[in-house]
């Protein structure tokens, strides 16, 4: 596997970079505290790329691994979300590793997971989902001045991704994809450094008739960082990827020239704001991506935004300016009672924009499309709990046809409760 993707804002994915003592910059030794937000779908274990869901490394707490296995039931009133509705019951075993470690000079956090859904009804055929998923978050000092930063997203699965540019936002079937990244943070003085990343992502579709959306995507960037003040960084990049559609032959060339600041606000609050332009084969749009993460003992918040031309699906159309929001929120209400809630919110338009649809067909126009989940955990040993909660998606397509709008708009409800038992 080829590993990967920056410890900052990237997809959405928002964690801090820095820790400031003595005005100089220190890339990776901080992370705030409390619980970490879900990586994962409590109802299926399907992984949510853009919401964040590992804390950045911290050098020197030891070796910590823990074991759980899930079993989750519920009720699904559109399995296949097809316009006209598929509704099934659904049973979902899962089991999750997470390994952490660090020492004076390296910090790692691994995730891991796999499982199955299974559909009593057997909605269009459906049988089950596949859920597997790895991610992990490297960094290792290599001297005073220079540490290695390095992240891997992997996933096998059938259920859409919302939140990351890195999926469909309906069923293709089962597809995997992969998001890897390498990158050198080097500070040249105290308050001076440089971080110089290289990131490859890929998605595949078994099925055949979504394949001219298997692509590979070639990243490299430059990013220069000065203190300004202590809890303060001014930063400029300059980045290039170039997209390959397998199956089409069409290429795709994406530069991105951003200037923004890190901030620290407080022990608990840092946010990042990054502007810009990007110019992406005959499309120019403005580039913003902005987070805020907010962490306490008890509570969790990541919310991240972003703007930019997004590849759209296919290998014939052009890109898709999109705004992308999303905002996870864990909270521990009391020693045995945990909630969470999740938003996200995407919004694609382009006069040549295109996506692939239900049963192939493809659409083009604005496209909107919404989810929200909220759950609640009570813990009844420390090693045994039950959660139950509920989510909801809906895709409103504004096909330029209102016959293509028809039938390619769905929406969505989950209905579920289960145990999970940690070792």
């Amino acid at each position: 596997m080829i590993f990967a993707s920056s410890t900052s804002l990237s997809a959405q994915d928002i964690a801090p970079e820095e820790n400031t003592s003595g005005e100089v910059e220190n890339p990776s030794e901080t992370a705030p505290t409390g619980q970490l937000i879900a990586p994962t779908n409590p109802d299926d274990g399907s992984i949510r790329a853009g919401l964040g869901g590992i804390s950045p490394p911290i050098f020197s707490f030891g070796r910590r691994i823990q074991l759980s296995a899930s079993l989750t039931g519920g009720y699904d009133d559109n399995v296949n979300l097809a316009p006209t509705g598929s509704p099934s019951w659904f049973a979902s075993p899962n089991a999750v590793l997470i390994y952490q470690f660090g020492n004076p000079r390296l910090a790692m956090h691994l995730i891991t997971g796999a499982g199955i859904t299974y559909y009593f009804e057997h909605p269009g055929g459906r049988d089950y989902d596949p859920n597997i998923y790895l991610r992990l978050l490297l960094a290792y000092k290599m001297s005073e001045r220079l540490t290695l930063d390095i992240s891997a997203f992997a996933a096998y699965q059938a259920q859409p991704d919302i939140t990351s540019a890195l999926s469909a936002n309906r069923r293709l079937g089962n597809f995997f994809r992969t998001e890897d990244n390498i990158s050198a943070h080097y500070r040249w003085t105290p308050r001076f450094s440089t971080i110089t990343g290289y990131t490859f992502s890929a998605i595949a579709y078994n099925n055949s008739a979504a394949s001219s959306g298997d692509r590979l995507e070639n990243r490299f960037r430059e990013e220069v960082r000065y203190l300004l003040f202590p809890t303060t960084t001014a930063t400029a990049g300059y980045g290039i990827g170039i997209t390959d559609y397998l199956n089409t032959g069409h290429n795709r060339i994406s530069q991105t020239l951003t200037a923004g600041l890190d901030q620290t606000f407080g022990p608990h609050l840092s946010g990042i704001f990054r502007g810009g332009l990007q110019l992406r084969s005959e499309q120019t749009s403005p580039y913003i991506e902005a987070g805020l993460r907010y962490s306490v003992k008890a509570a969790s918040v990541i919310w991240t935004n972003g703007y930019s031309i997004e590849e759209s699906g296919t290998g014939a159309g052009s890109g898709r300016e999109t705004f992308r929001t999303n905002l996870a929120l864990n909270c521990r209400i009391t020693e045995r009672i945990s909630a969470n809630l999740a938003v996200s919110y995407s919004h694609g338009t382009g006069a040549q924009a295109a996506e692939i649809g239900f049963n192939g067909r493809v659409a083009g126009g604005t496209e909107n499309i919404f989810e929200v989940s909220t759950g609640v955990r009570y813990a009844i040993t420390p090693s045994l709990a039950i959660n139950a909660g509920y989510r909801h998606r809906e895709l409103d397509q504004g096909s330029r046809s209102a016959i293509a709008s028809q039938l390619l708009s769905y929406s969505d409800n989950r209905y579920f409760a289960g145990l999970t038992y940690t070792f």
